[in-house]
C-alpha cells in the first residue's frame, strides 16, 4: 500500500463500480498518472496519490473497481480489506452517470459505514446527449453528502470536487429496514467492542455471516497497547467473539426471511425512489452510431473482420512507420554517436565493452532505445486507441463460445485478453475467478502462447521483414497451440463448478486525442525506465560470458537443440539468455538479426514463436507463484519449456516441409 497517512493529512478513499472513471479522478486529483481505459479490470490493486487544497494536505487511495461490499467477490473482500486497514476519513465515490441504479447500490452499501462522504457524478457529458437528465441537489439531499458533476477526461469539475471534500459530511444512518432486521441491528451494534469503528456495518456482515469475517485474525492481542495503534486486522477476545456469536444466532432466529434479499429488498426501494425524484428524460434525436459498431465488433462474422482489420493495420504501421522512425534514428543518432566514441577508444577491451557487437552501447541501450522503442510507440498508441474506444470488453463476448471449448467460462476471457497488454497483470486479475479449475488454465495461457503488447510489437516488425504471410503462420500456430494446450488442461483438471458470465460492456466512446498520447507516452516512460537499466545489465553478461569464453561453451552444448532441431541461427543462444531479464530485450536482438538478413522466413517465424512461448518473463513468474502457488507455478513453467522445445523443433521441420 504504501506509506501511511500521517495524523494531519486527510485520507480519501476513492471507490465505484468498474469503469467508472476512478482512476481518471486520480490522475485529476493527485497530478500523477496510472493508466485508465475504457474497460474493467484496468485497476488491480491499490495507487496512492496527494494533493493539498486550502492548506489542508489529503492522501488519495485508488481502489480496484466493485460492484458491491457484500458477497464474496475478490474485489469487494478487498475494498473491506482496505477499508478495515486504512480506516479512511473520506469516502469519494465516483459515480458513472450511465449507470446510476448499480452505482446507488454500493452508495447505499458506503452509507452504512458512516464516514463522510462525497460523490462525483461522472460523463454527465454522456447521458445529457442520450437527453437524461440527473438532479444532483436531489441526489445530494437524499443521499446526505455532497454531489459534485465532472467530465474527468476534461478536468471539468476538479476545483468543486476538491472543494466538496472538504465539506464532505457524514450522513448520518443509512438505508432503513424492515422492523425486526433495525432492530436487530441495532441490539447487535451495541454488543460489538466499543474499539471497533463501523459499528453497524460489522453488525449487517455478522448478521450476513459475510465471508471478510472469516479473514479476520481473531487474537488475545490487547487493543491499547500503544497509543494511536493502527491495526491491519481488528483484535478481538474469544469472550468476545462467543458473545457476539450467540447474539447474532439468536437475532437471526427472531427475523423472518432470508436476511440478504431483505437488504436488498430494501435498497433497491430506497434506489427506486431516488431514481424517481432525481432522474428526468427528454426525448432526443435517434443516434445509435456507437450502439451499431459495438454490436458489429461483437458479431461472430464483423467481431472477426474488425479484430483482423485491426491486427492487420497496425501490422502496417508498426513495419512502416516504426522502420522509419528506426532508420531516421540510426542515421540521425545512433552511427554519429558510434563513429564519435569510437573515434575517442583505441581498439580493445574498453571499445568492446562498450560499441563492440555485445556492447552495452550496441546490444543495451541503442538495443532499447534505437530498435524497440519506435515499435512500440506505434503499436502503444494503437492499443491505447483500441482501449479508449472500449472494444476489449466487446472482444470477450466474441470469444467466449471458444473458450468454452477449453473449459474457460466468459468470465476468464477478460484476464486472457489483458495478457495482450501486460501479462503479469493479467495473471494477477485471474484473482476474480472463483473457478480453481478456470483460474489455473488461465493463468497457463497466458504465460504460454501470448505475446505482452511490447513482444507483439516487436513480433510484427521482425516478421514484417519477410511479408504478412509469415505474420499469419506465426498467429495461426500459436491460436492452434492455446487451444490444443487448452483442451489438454481441462481434461486434466479437476473440475469444480462453472462461473456465471456476466460481462459489463461499456459504450463505444471516441478517443481523446490528446488523453490518447498522454497514455501513450507514460507507458513509453515507464518502458525506458524499467527496461534500459536491465538491457544493459544483460548486455554486459552476455559480454562478460563472451570474454571469458562461457557463451561459446553454452553454443557448443545448445546448438544440437537451436540449430539442429529447431533450425535457428546459433546467435539466438543469445537471445535465449536475455529472455531471462526481460523478452524484449530478447526480441530486440532477433529483429537486429532479421534486419541484419541473417534470419531467413522460417527461421523468423520459428524465432518469434519460440520465444513467444519460452520462459515468461520475472515479473510474470513472481505472479504465477503468487496467483497459483508454488507448486502449480513451478510444473507450469516445466510444462511450458519443454512443450516450447517440441514444438519449436515440429513448426521447423514442418515449414521446411512446405519449402521455406
Amino acid at each position: 500500500m504504501g506509506k501511511r497517512k500521517q495524523e494531519s493529512v486527510h485520507s480519501v478513499l476513492i471507490t465505484g463500480l468498474p469503469n467508472a472513471g476512478k482512476t481518471q479522478i486520480f490522475n485529476q486529483l493527485s497530478g500523477g498518472y496510472e493508466v485508465v481505459a475504457n474497460y474493467p479490470m484496468t485497476t488491480i490493486e491499490t495507487a496512492l496519490g496527494e494533493f493539498r487544497f486550502l492548506g489542508q494536505d489529503y492522501q488519495l487511495i485508488d481502489t480496484p473497481g466493485v460492484g458491491t461490499l457484500s458477497g464474496k467477490s475478490e474485489e469487494g473482500l478487498l475494498l473491506r480489506k482496505i477499508i478495515a486497514r486504512e480506516e479512511p476519513d473520506i469516502i469519494l465515490q465516483c459515480i458513472d452517470a450511465n449507470r446510476l441504479r448499480q452505482s446507488l447500490f454500493l452508495t447505499a452499501e458506503l452509507k452504512e459505514l458512516g464516514l463522510p462522504m462525497a460523490i462525483t457524478l461522472n460523463v454527465v457529458d454522456e447521458t445529457a446527449k442520450k437527453g437524461i437528465h440527473i438532479d444532483k441537489d436531489t441526489l445530494s439531499r437524499f443521499i446526505g453528502c455532497p454531489v459534485v458533476e465532472t467530465i474527468a477526461p476534461e478536468g471539468m469539475g476538479m476545483y468543486d470536487l476538491k472543494e466538496a471534500l472538504t465539506k464532505a459530511c457524514n450522513q448520518g444512518q443509512g438505508t432503513v429496514y424492515q422492523e425486526e432486521l433495525e432492530e436487530a441491528l441495532q441490539e447487535l451494534s451495541h454488543t460489538l467492542p466499543e474499539r471497533f469503528p463501523f459499528h453497524r456495518y460489522l453488525a449487517l456482515m455478522v448478521l450476513e455471516r459475510d465471508p471478510f469475517l472469516k479473514k479476520i485474525e481473531f487474537t488475545e492481542a490487547s487493543y491499547g497497547k500503544k497509543k494511536n495503534r493502527r491495526l491491519s486486522t481488528w483484535d478481538i477476545t474469544s469472550e468476545e467473539r462467543e458473545v457476539l456469536e450467540q447474539k447474532a444466532l439468536a437475532l437471526r432466529e427472531g427475523i423472518r426471511g432470508d436476511i440478504p434479499t431483505l437488504i436488498r429488498r430494501s435498497i433497491n426501494a430506497w434506489i427506486d425512489e431516488l431514481v424517481s425524484a432525481s432522474v428526468s428524460r427528454k426525448k432526443v434525436s435517434d443516434k445509435k452510431w456507437a450502439e451499431r459498431l459495438a454490436y458489429a465488433s461483437r458479431h461472430p462474422l464483423g467481431g472477426i473482420v474488425f479484430l483482423l482489420l485491426f491486427l492487420l493495420i497496425t501490422f502496417y504501421l508498426v513495419v512502416t512507420v516504426a522502420g522509419f522512425l528506426t532508420g531516421a534514428m540510426e542515421t540521425y543518432l545512433t552511427e554519429p554517436l558510434l563513429t564519435f566514441i569510437d573515434a575517442q577508444l583505441a581498439p580493445g577491451f574498453w571499445e568492446a565493452f562498450l560499441i563492440g557487437d555485445m556492447g552495452i552501447l550496441t546490444l543495451g541501450l541503442f538495443n532499447a532505445v534505437v530498435t524497440v522503442l519506435p515499435v512500440l510507440s506505434v503499436f502503444y498508441l494503437m492499443f491505447g486507441l483500441m482501449e479508449d474506444i472500449g472494444y476489449l470488453p466487446n472482444l470477450t463476448v466474441l470469444l467466449r463460445r471458444g473458450f468454452q471449448k477449453i473449459g474457460l467460462s466468459g468470465q476468464a476471457v477478460m484476464p486472457i485478453i489483458l495478457g495482450f497488454g501486460c501479462k503479469t497483470v493479467a495473471t494477477l486479475t485471474t484473482r476474480s475467478l472463483q473457478s480453481r479449475k478456470e483460474k489455473l488454465i488461465a493463468i497457463y495461457l497466458i504465460a504460454f502462447a501470448i505475446p505482452c503488447s511490447a513482444q507483439l510489437a516487436l513480433n510484427m516488425a521482425i516478421l514484417g521483414r519477410t511479408g504478412v504471410l509469415s505474420f499469419i503462420i506465426a498467429i495461426v500456430f500459436l491460436v492452434l497451440v492455446e487451444i490444443i494446450a487448452g483442451k489438454i488442461l481441462n481434461r486434466t483438471i479437476k473440475g469444480d463448478g462453472k462461473q456465471f458470465f456476466i460481462q459489463e460492456l461499456p459504450p463505444f466512446r471516441v478517443p481523446i486525442f490528446h488523453e490518447l498520447l498522454k497514455k501513450t507516452g507514460y507507458r513509453l516512460y515507464w518502458f525506458l525506465k524499467e527496461a534500459i537499466p536491465v538491457f544493459i545489465f544483460a548486455a554486459a553478461v552476455i559480454f562478460f560470458f563472451d570474454f571469458f569464453g562461457f557463451l561459446e561453451g553454452m553454443r557448443t552444448f545448445l546448438r544440437p537443440l537451436v540449430v539442429q532441431w529447431m533450425g535457428l541461427p546459433i546467435e539466438m543462444v543469445e537471445a535465449f539468455i536475455l529472455m531471462i531479464a526481460r523478452e524484449e530485450a530478447a526480441a530486440g536482438l532477433i529483429l537486429r538479426l532479421a534486419s541484419s538478413g541473417m534470419l531467413t522466413q522460417a527461421q523468423s517465424i520459428v524465432a518469434v514463436v519460440v520465444t513467444t512461448m519460452f520462459i515468461p518473463c520475472f515479473a510474470n513468474i513472481v505472479a504465477m507463484f503468487k496467483e497459483a502457488g508454488a507448486k502449480n507455478a513451478l510444473l507450469m513453467l516445466i510444462g511450458i519449456n519443454v512443450s516450447t522445445i517440441l514444438l519449436g523443433g515440429a513448426l521447423n521441420w514442418l515449414l521446411l516441409a512446405f519449402g521455406m
